[in-house]
Protein backbone atom coordinates (compact mmCIF):
# COMPACT_ATOMS: atom_id res chain seq x y z
CA UNK A 1 0.00 0.00 0.00
CA UNK A 2 1.20 3.51 -0.92
CA UNK A 3 0.71 6.62 1.26
CA UNK A 4 -1.09 9.18 -1.22
CA UNK A 5 -3.51 12.61 -1.09
CA UNK A 6 -6.59 11.82 -2.34
CA UNK A 7 -7.45 12.84 -6.22
CA UNK A 8 -6.70 12.09 -9.49
CA UNK A 9 -3.04 12.23 -10.39
CA UNK A 10 -0.67 11.46 -13.94
CA UNK A 11 2.90 10.71 -14.22
CA UNK A 12 4.71 11.78 -16.59
CA UNK A 13 6.36 8.18 -17.69
CA UNK A 14 4.45 4.97 -18.59
CA UNK A 15 6.93 2.77 -17.29
CA UNK A 16 6.30 3.33 -13.73
CA UNK A 17 8.01 0.85 -10.68
CA UNK A 18 5.87 0.35 -7.38
CA UNK A 19 9.07 1.80 -5.87
CA UNK A 20 8.85 4.89 -8.19
CA UNK A 21 5.12 5.36 -8.03
CA UNK A 22 5.69 5.46 -3.98
CA UNK A 23 7.94 8.38 -4.63
CA UNK A 24 6.26 10.36 -6.28
CA UNK A 25 3.18 9.64 -4.44
CA UNK A 26 4.71 10.85 -1.36
CA UNK A 27 6.50 13.28 -2.53
CA UNK A 28 3.77 16.27 -1.26
CA UNK A 29 4.22 14.65 2.30
CA UNK A 30 7.65 16.54 2.78
CA UNK A 31 6.28 19.48 1.65
CA UNK A 32 3.68 19.50 4.58
CA UNK A 33 7.04 19.24 6.92
CA UNK A 34 5.54 19.47 10.91
CA UNK A 35 2.15 19.49 9.90
CA UNK A 36 1.87 15.39 8.51
CA UNK A 37 1.45 13.02 11.25
CA UNK A 38 4.22 10.58 11.55
CA UNK A 39 4.64 8.15 8.97
CA UNK A 40 2.00 9.36 7.28
CA UNK A 41 -1.82 9.06 6.98
CA UNK A 42 -2.86 6.55 4.18
CA UNK A 43 -6.15 8.35 2.68
CA UNK A 44 -5.86 6.36 -0.60
CA UNK A 45 -3.79 3.28 -2.56
CA UNK A 46 -2.54 3.42 -6.22
CA UNK A 47 -4.23 0.20 -7.57
CA UNK A 48 -3.20 0.58 -11.57
CA UNK A 49 -1.11 2.63 -13.95
CA UNK A 50 -2.58 3.43 -17.43
CA UNK A 51 -0.40 4.40 -20.27
CA UNK A 52 -1.83 5.06 -24.02
CA UNK A 53 0.43 6.10 -26.92
CA UNK A 54 1.18 9.40 -26.56
CA UNK A 55 -0.57 10.75 -23.75
CA UNK A 56 0.71 10.88 -19.78
CA UNK A 57 0.13 7.73 -17.94
CA UNK A 58 -2.72 7.91 -15.78
CA UNK A 59 -2.84 6.79 -12.03
CA UNK A 60 -5.62 4.65 -10.66
CA UNK A 61 -6.92 5.03 -7.65
CA UNK A 62 -8.82 2.61 -5.30
CA UNK A 63 -11.36 5.61 -4.65
CA UNK A 64 -11.77 6.57 -8.44
CA UNK A 65 -12.33 2.62 -8.93
CA UNK A 66 -15.26 2.64 -6.77
CA UNK A 67 -16.51 6.20 -7.87
CA UNK A 68 -16.51 5.06 -11.51
CA UNK A 69 -18.20 1.69 -10.39
CA UNK A 70 -20.55 3.49 -8.55
CA UNK A 71 -21.60 5.89 -11.35
CA UNK A 72 -22.02 3.09 -13.72
CA UNK A 73 -24.31 0.65 -11.40
CA UNK A 74 -26.57 3.69 -10.70
CA UNK A 75 -26.51 4.65 -14.41
CA UNK A 76 -27.85 1.07 -14.98
CA UNK A 77 -30.64 1.28 -12.82
CA UNK A 78 -28.40 -0.14 -9.48
CA UNK A 79 -28.90 2.31 -7.16
CA UNK A 80 -28.12 -0.34 -4.15
CA UNK A 81 -24.85 0.24 -5.24
CA UNK A 82 -24.99 4.21 -4.92
CA UNK A 83 -24.05 3.49 -0.97
CA UNK A 84 -23.64 0.03 -0.53
CA UNK A 85 -20.34 -1.72 0.59
CA UNK A 86 -18.15 -2.63 -3.06
CA UNK A 87 -16.98 -6.28 -2.71
CA UNK A 88 -13.59 -7.51 -4.43
CA UNK A 89 -15.39 -8.68 -6.91
CA UNK A 90 -17.45 -5.57 -7.77
CA UNK A 91 -14.00 -3.45 -7.67
CA UNK A 92 -12.29 -5.60 -9.93
CA UNK A 93 -15.28 -5.06 -12.46
CA UNK A 94 -14.78 -1.49 -11.95
CA UNK A 95 -11.27 -1.10 -12.53
CA UNK A 96 -11.31 -3.42 -16.13
CA UNK A 97 -14.74 -0.81 -16.70
CA UNK A 98 -12.90 1.88 -16.10
CA UNK A 99 -9.72 0.92 -17.68
CA UNK A 100 -11.99 0.57 -20.95
CA UNK A 101 -13.51 3.62 -20.57
CA UNK A 102 -10.51 5.58 -20.21
CA UNK A 103 -9.06 4.09 -23.84
CA UNK A 104 -11.80 3.81 -25.51
CA UNK A 105 -12.55 7.56 -24.92
CA UNK A 106 -8.91 8.42 -25.76
CA UNK A 107 -10.21 7.03 -28.96
CA UNK A 108 -12.88 8.95 -29.65
CA UNK A 109 -10.61 11.96 -28.89
CA UNK A 110 -8.22 10.86 -31.16
CA UNK A 111 -10.46 10.71 -33.96
CA UNK A 112 -11.83 13.52 -33.22
CA UNK A 113 -15.54 12.43 -32.84
CA UNK A 114 -18.79 12.31 -31.30
CA UNK A 115 -18.22 15.54 -28.99
CA UNK A 116 -20.88 15.83 -26.37
CA UNK A 117 -21.90 19.49 -26.31
CA UNK A 118 -23.11 21.00 -22.85
CA UNK A 119 -27.00 20.47 -23.37
CA UNK A 120 -25.89 16.46 -23.93
CA UNK A 121 -24.12 16.29 -20.69
CA UNK A 122 -27.00 18.25 -19.15
CA UNK A 123 -29.65 15.99 -19.81
CA UNK A 124 -27.25 13.22 -18.91
CA UNK A 125 -27.04 14.38 -15.72
CA UNK A 126 -30.93 15.05 -15.00
CA UNK A 127 -31.40 11.50 -16.48
CA UNK A 128 -29.09 10.34 -13.62
CA UNK A 129 -30.61 12.71 -10.70
CA UNK A 130 -33.57 10.50 -11.52
CA UNK A 131 -32.46 7.60 -10.13
CA UNK A 132 -32.54 8.82 -7.16
CA UNK A 133 -35.51 9.19 -5.16
CA UNK A 134 -34.76 12.81 -3.63
CA UNK A 135 -32.41 15.70 -4.38
CA UNK A 136 -31.01 14.48 -0.36
CA UNK A 137 -30.46 11.17 -1.58
CA UNK A 138 -28.79 12.39 -5.00
CA UNK A 139 -26.55 15.01 -2.48
CA UNK A 140 -25.48 12.56 -0.27
CA UNK A 141 -24.26 10.41 -2.99
CA UNK A 142 -22.34 13.13 -4.47
CA UNK A 143 -20.67 12.86 -0.41
CA UNK A 144 -20.17 9.49 -0.81
CA UNK A 145 -18.17 9.58 -3.91
CA UNK A 146 -16.18 12.78 -3.15
CA UNK A 147 -17.08 14.62 -6.01
CA UNK A 148 -19.10 18.09 -6.90
CA UNK A 149 -21.99 17.94 -9.56
CA UNK A 150 -19.68 19.56 -11.99
CA UNK A 151 -16.92 16.51 -11.57
CA UNK A 152 -20.19 13.94 -12.18
CA UNK A 153 -21.27 15.82 -15.21
CA UNK A 154 -17.78 15.56 -16.66
CA UNK A 155 -17.97 11.69 -16.18
CA UNK A 156 -21.12 11.06 -17.39
CA UNK A 157 -20.13 13.26 -20.60
CA UNK A 158 -16.96 11.46 -21.07
CA UNK A 159 -19.34 7.93 -20.42
CA UNK A 160 -22.24 9.24 -23.18
CA UNK A 161 -19.30 9.84 -26.06
CA UNK A 162 -17.99 6.21 -25.33
CA UNK A 163 -21.50 4.99 -25.39
CA UNK A 164 -22.13 7.02 -29.00
CA UNK A 165 -18.38 5.92 -30.39
CA UNK A 166 -19.52 2.51 -29.68
CA UNK A 167 -22.91 2.56 -30.84
CA UNK A 168 -21.30 3.88 -34.38
CA UNK A 169 -19.48 0.94 -34.89
CA UNK A 170 -21.90 -1.80 -34.02
CA UNK A 171 -24.91 -0.30 -36.07
CA UNK A 172 -23.90 -1.66 -38.77
CA UNK A 173 -23.53 -5.05 -37.51
CA UNK A 174 -27.60 -6.04 -37.97
CA UNK A 175 -27.98 -9.26 -39.64
CA UNK A 176 -29.69 -9.06 -43.56
CA UNK A 177 -32.61 -10.81 -44.10
CA UNK A 178 -31.09 -14.06 -45.76
CA UNK A 179 -28.55 -14.42 -42.31
CA UNK A 180 -32.02 -14.43 -40.15
CA UNK A 181 -33.04 -16.91 -42.53
CA UNK A 182 -29.96 -19.41 -42.30
CA UNK A 183 -29.99 -19.13 -38.57
CA UNK A 184 -33.62 -19.97 -38.33
CA UNK A 185 -32.93 -22.84 -40.70
CA UNK A 186 -30.01 -24.18 -38.34
CA UNK A 187 -31.61 -24.15 -35.07
CA UNK A 188 -35.74 -24.05 -36.10
CA UNK A 189 -36.12 -26.68 -33.22
CA UNK A 190 -35.34 -24.16 -30.70
CA UNK A 191 -38.54 -22.15 -31.67
CA UNK A 192 -40.86 -24.93 -31.04
CA UNK A 193 -42.13 -24.70 -34.47
CA UNK A 194 -43.19 -21.16 -34.67
CA UNK A 195 -42.44 -19.50 -38.10
CA UNK A 196 -39.73 -17.26 -38.61
CA UNK A 197 -42.32 -14.31 -39.64
CA UNK A 198 -42.76 -14.45 -35.31
CA UNK A 199 -39.13 -15.21 -34.20
CA UNK A 200 -37.58 -12.45 -37.35
CA UNK A 201 -36.61 -10.08 -33.93
CA UNK A 202 -35.94 -12.24 -31.54
CA UNK A 203 -33.30 -13.85 -33.85
CA UNK A 204 -32.09 -10.36 -34.88
CA UNK A 205 -31.65 -9.31 -31.94
CA UNK A 206 -29.36 -12.48 -30.98
CA UNK A 207 -27.41 -12.24 -34.37
CA UNK A 208 -26.70 -8.42 -33.22
CA UNK A 209 -26.09 -8.70 -29.89
CA UNK A 210 -23.72 -11.75 -30.14
CA UNK A 211 -21.82 -9.58 -33.19
CA UNK A 212 -21.87 -6.33 -31.20
CA UNK A 213 -20.18 -8.41 -27.98
CA UNK A 214 -17.64 -10.36 -30.36
CA UNK A 215 -16.56 -6.45 -32.00
CA UNK A 216 -16.78 -5.07 -28.17
CA UNK A 217 -13.89 -6.88 -27.58
CA UNK A 218 -11.93 -7.18 -30.54
CA UNK A 219 -11.80 -3.52 -30.38
CA UNK A 220 -10.43 -3.60 -26.38
CA UNK A 221 -7.76 -6.26 -27.41
CA UNK A 222 -6.54 -3.68 -29.92
CA UNK A 223 -6.55 -0.71 -27.72
CA UNK A 224 -5.59 -2.41 -24.64
CA UNK A 225 -2.11 -3.86 -26.91
CA UNK A 226 -1.31 -0.72 -27.64
CA UNK A 227 -1.39 0.73 -24.20
CA UNK A 228 1.08 0.20 -21.19
CA UNK A 229 -1.27 -0.92 -18.36
CA UNK A 230 0.38 -1.97 -14.99
CA UNK A 231 -2.01 -3.13 -12.36
CA UNK A 232 -0.46 -2.72 -8.79
CA UNK A 233 -3.30 -4.38 -6.58
CA UNK A 234 -5.38 -7.51 -7.12
CA UNK A 235 -8.67 -6.15 -6.49
CA UNK A 236 -10.50 -9.33 -7.28
CA UNK A 237 -8.68 -11.54 -4.18
CA UNK A 238 -10.34 -9.55 -1.86
CA UNK A 239 -13.58 -10.71 0.03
Amino acid sequence: MVVARKGRGRLESPSVTKRALALVLLAPLSAWGADAPAGGRIVDEVVAVVASRGREARVVTRTKVAEEGRIALVSRGGIEAAFAPLDGAVLRASLDWFVDQLLLHEEAVRLQVFEVDRDSAVAELKRFKAEFATSKDFKAFLHEIDATEEELTATLRRNLRVRRYLESRLGRLRPTSREVEAWYEAHAADYGGRPIAQVTDEITARLTAARADAETKALLRDLRGRADIRILVDLGAEP
